[in-house]
């Protein structure tokens, strides 16, 4: 199920993708309307890798709304859209904070496949195991982002109205939002003009 990449999407960024590691476990939503927030390394190696900086970002899953082609036996197969399943999980990354620097505001983005432990238990999580190469979103054509980023910043938009860790990360990015995804920024201005204080409660992790 999780298995999931965009091949053209790989080739469009590579030259601007970054492996990133999430650091710890974290259970990721196992609804659709969910979202998580999640600190992520590089490999310790790097100027900025572990020990040395650290990126946040949100995790979120997505739905499959449009037809994707694999080859299956040695054959192209088009497979129909899977609207209202978990086809995967997107993390978006928006901050790079290092040791003795100002945090960075930043835009990657990418698929990571969760993992579920043994007996699955604790549900599907994603950790250290579960790394993946996250795109510079500022760097990527508008024609090659992906269909999947919209719709979750769309869902952090709907989730933000009572969600104050979504609500956050949307503020905190919303100059790099409003570059990647046009049009985005007024609508969710006028989203957020419409929702009553009262209705942002508390932090996500008191749903």
């Amino acid at each position: 199920m999780f298995d999931f990449l965009n091949a053209v999407y790989l080739a469009a960024i590579l030259f601007a993708s970054i492996t990133m590691y999430p650091v710890g476990e974290t259970a990721v939503p196992i609804r659709l309307d969910g979202a998580v927030e999640v600190r992520f390394v590089r490999e310790w190696w790097r100027d900025d890798g572990d020990g040395k900086c650290f990126y946040t970002g949100m995790v979120v899953p997505f739905e499959r709304t449009w037809p994707e082609e694999i080859e299956r036996g040695g054959e192209k197969v088009v497979l129909p859209p899977e609207p209202g399943k978990i086809a995967g999980y997107v993390a978006v990354i928006h901050r790079k904070e290092c040791k003795g620097l100002e945090a960075e505001a930043i835009l990657r983005a990418g698929i990571v496949r969760s993992r579920t432990l043994l007996f699955g238990s604790r549900g599907p999580q994603v950790d250290k195991h579960t790394f993946f190469p996250a795109g510079d979103m500022l760097e990527t054509p508008a024609e090659k982002v992906q269909p999947w980023l919209p719709q979750v910043v769309e869902r952090l938009e709907r989730l933000s109205e009572q969600d104050k860790v979504a609500k956050a990360f949307l503020t905190a990015s919303a100059s790099e939002l409003a570059t990647v995804l046009p049009g985005r920024n007024g609508k969710q201005q006028q989203s957020t003009a419409l929702v009553p204080e009262s209705a942002n409660p508390g932090p996500s992790g008191d749903q």
